[in-house]
């Protein structure tokens, strides 16, 4: 009673392997593989040189796409200790707790290895990035913070120049970002300075100070290197919301072991 049922499905396999090798001769694989030079942690920077350019208005002229690099948080003393509330708060932390692995921003000063743009209008002056779609804008107009400031990712970020560097001041944070991929915290008090000087054409340098009473004993300041992409885009960054693989990531945050 099997043996004609086994021969039916002999059968039915021989056809299902010729249409797929019929299939397989119909498709064409290019010779030249894929670009890997704009992939995650592969971006790189062809070093540019060239005079510091400059506005009309003879400023340093910040805009352009560029890639930021180093900047990673204080090592040993030169980390100022955390509080002990804040130090409960990641002793908790598991590792899918991370914001990126749930698509959430990542907030400066926290490094990615995506390019961002910098856009200036004569009122703004736009960082867009190329991670989570995410951007800043920093009020240029000479007003103020807001006395009663709405937290954010982001904060709330006002400009000024000091001769050839952009200073941004940012209040306003919520508590919800990581300074780092290894969990440290801050705190919704989480005051940051930020001084972009731009070296010349293909350099800039990016000096970051944290001031954070809620978290931290006393301010620390991170150096960046950003390089300038010439002639680059940013390009589409997708990360799913529903990431159904947070779930198995479970384990202690690395600031938590």
């Amino acid at each position: 009673m099997r043996t004609p049922r086994v021969a039916l499905w002999i059968a039915a396999a021989s056809l299902t392997l010729a249409a797929a090798a019929a299939l397989e001769a119909q498709i064409t694989v290019p010779s030249t593989p894929p670009p890997t030079a704009r992939f995650g942690g592969n971006i790189r920077a062809t070093p540019t040189k060239g005079p510091l350019p400059r506005q009309a208005n003879g400023r340093p002229d910040l805009t352009g796409v560029w890639l930021r690099q180093g900047g990673g948080l204080p090592k040993g003393d030169a980390m100022p200790p955390a509080l002990p509330a804040l130090l409960e708060r990641m002793k908790r932390l598991r590792a899918q707790d991370d914001p990126q692995a749930n698509c959430l921003p990542i907030v400066w000063p926290r490094g990615n290895p995506y390019p961002f743009r910098m856009v200036e209008t004569p009122t703004h002056i736009f960082i867009l990035e190329e991670a989570m779609h995410g951007f800043r804008q920093i009020f240029m107009d000479g007003r103020s913070h807001p006395a009663d400031v709405e937290s954010s990712w982001m904060g709330h970020s006002v400009g000024r120049w000091e001769g050839d560097t952009l200073v941004v001041d940012t209040i306003g944070y919520n508590e919800l970002s990581w300074l780092d991929g290894a969990g440290h915290l801050h705190s919704d008090k989480m005051h940051t300075i930020e001084r972009f000087t731009r070296k010349d054409l293909g350099s800039m340098v990016i000096e970051f100070t944290v001031d954070d009473p809620g978290a931290y004993t006393r301010p620390f300041t991170l150096i960046f290197n950003a390089s300038l992409m010439a002639g680059q885009e940013l390009m589409e960054y997708f990360c799913q919301e529903n990431n159904q693989d947070v779930k198995y990531i479970d384990a202690p945050a690395p600031v938590a072991r």
